[in-house]
């Protein structure tokens, strides 16, 4: 019986994280879906609006995820990831309040600096809780997040932009008059506070699979991975492009807005919906992928990646630029299922091979790249490309150049470095394998922990 009490508890970690990933999702993606009104309230140009999208998050976030990573693997996960939620909540909160560029660029800066901490602290939260047999499973499950929290974002942001703008303008808090827009912001970043409170319930684990015990427990995870760079690099470059697609998304809506005439609650329905599907299927086939392609081999999380590019990169180039509607959302469809594949097997992979000492900060070496090649350049460069154009509907030729720019050199660099991803997963299972045996000999074993 306590065994599966322990049993549910895990899991129990493994939900409240990923719908801790949903929420901050929501909050992120909650600005694609009020592009038009900001635009038309501030005066505001597409690139600007991309840099909002992009680097105003991305800044803040590239600048303290490698810190907040540091910090994660000395002292409680737990509690930086209560911080976390209670700041970019905040500063979601206060983006209602914002009356012109700078302002908003600034809570954007502020709800980057909250969210630096929920990869990092998360998937090292989970990777303790887990086995190496079990882990993929559990961080697949937890990198649904994205996709189940852009899909809310769009499915039931975009229900609540509709019937905000149909009631037109409200008094609130007895401060005067808001607009649709910003009344947006307030009703999605009030109620995540709740998320806070319900982390308290998490208990911080014991940190395992400690194996650089000749570089003390601070050895460098920079160091570690350039040491290694070709494989490391490899993933990284992989999850780096499938992220960049991802970024596309944020242009949905003034894509079929200006394309092909679609209305925001429109927009919003289909793409929330096909979060809410592609993103399970997705999680499904990677699942199953996992078992499939990793049967016998230490490499199967990398493959996964790999598989969901073959899928995403194809499909994100071809959708913008489909003379239908409905061809574009059919083409989209399936660039959903390869992205949430794809976003599966990245931090699987990086978790197969990644000293437990060290977790933290790799994925927060690893996320600070991630945010630097997407949406850092990619949605400021496709609004510029877009303005330069000079016509609004050029932004699906924008998008559909920025993918085969991208796409096509990493999924070539992807398959080539894979030999060296798999040599370091070997070798980081023999290591295991040694280590145990040590410690069965000299008799220190450490006692296994939830």
């Amino acid at each position: 019986m306590e065994k599966r009490t322990g049993e549910l508890y895990r899991w129990y970690v493994v939900v409240l994280l990923l719908l801790v990933f949903v929420l901050s999702y929501f909050d992120r993606y909650i600005l694609s879906l009020l592009v038009e009104p900001i635009k038309k309230a501030m005066g505001l140009s597409d690139f600007q609006i991309g840099l909002l999208m992009g680097p105003a998050f991305s800044i803040f976030n590239v600048l303290v995820t490698i810190p907040l990573g540091v910090m994660a693997d000395r002292t409680s996960r737990k509690w930086l990831l209560v911080a976390g939620i209670v700041i970019w909540c905040m500063m979601t909160t206060m983006s209602g309040f914002a009356m012109s560029f700078l302002p908003l660029l600034f809570f954007r800066f502020g709800l980057g600096l909250g969210e630096a901490v929920v990869s990092p602290c998360s998937v090292s939260i989970i990777s303790d809780y887990f086995g190496r047999k079990e882990r993929a499973r559990a961080i697949s499950l937890y990198m649904a997040g994205p996709y189940l929290g852009a899909g809310l974002a769009f499915l039931a942001g975009g229900y609540l932009v509709s019937t905000l703008h149909d009631a037109g303008p409200m008094e609130l808090f007895g401060m005067g008059h808001f607009e649709p827009w910003q009344l947006a912001f307030f009703f999605v970043g009030i109620p995540g506070l709740l998320f806070a409170i319900l982390m308290l319930t998490v208990r911080e684990p014991a940190r395992t699979e400690k194996l650089s015990r000749q570089d003390g427990p601070q050895a460098s995870a920079v160091r570690y991975m350039l040491k290694r760079w070709r494989g490391f690099g490899a993933l990284t470059l992989g999850a780096t492009c499938n992220f960049a697609m991802s970024t596309l998304t944020l242009w949905n809506v003034p894509l079929f807005q200006r394309v092909h005439g679609w209305s925001i609650g429109e927009i919003g329905a289909v793409t929330g919906l096909f979060y809410f599907t592609a993103g399970p299927i997705g999680t499904a086939i990677a699942l199953w992928a996992s078992k499939a392609l990793g049967k016998g081999k230490e490499d199967g999380a990398m493959r996964v990646l790999i598989l969901g590019l073959f899928i995403t990169v194809p499909m994100s180039a071809l959708y913008p630029i489909l003379p239908s509607a409905q061809m574009a959302v059919v083409a989209m469809f399936l660039a959903f299922i390869g992205k949430s594949v794809a976003t599966a097997g990245g931090p699987a992979a990086l978790q197969m091979i990644t000293p437990g000492e060290m977790r933290s900060r790799s994925v927060a070496i690893f996320n600070t790249v991630i945010t630097l090649i997407g949406p850092l350049l990619g949605p400021p460069l496709i609004g510029a490309a877009t303005d330069w154009m000079g016509t609004p509907k050029a932004i699906s030729i924008a998008l559909s150049g920025f993918v085969l720019l991208v796409g096509i050199p990493s999924l070539l660099f992807v398959c080539l470095g894979l030999k060296h991803y798999r040599a370091l997963a070997q070798d980081m299972a023999g290591n295991l394998i040694a280590e145990d045996q040590a410690e069965t000999v000299t008799g220190n074993a450490a006692p296994a922990t939830a």
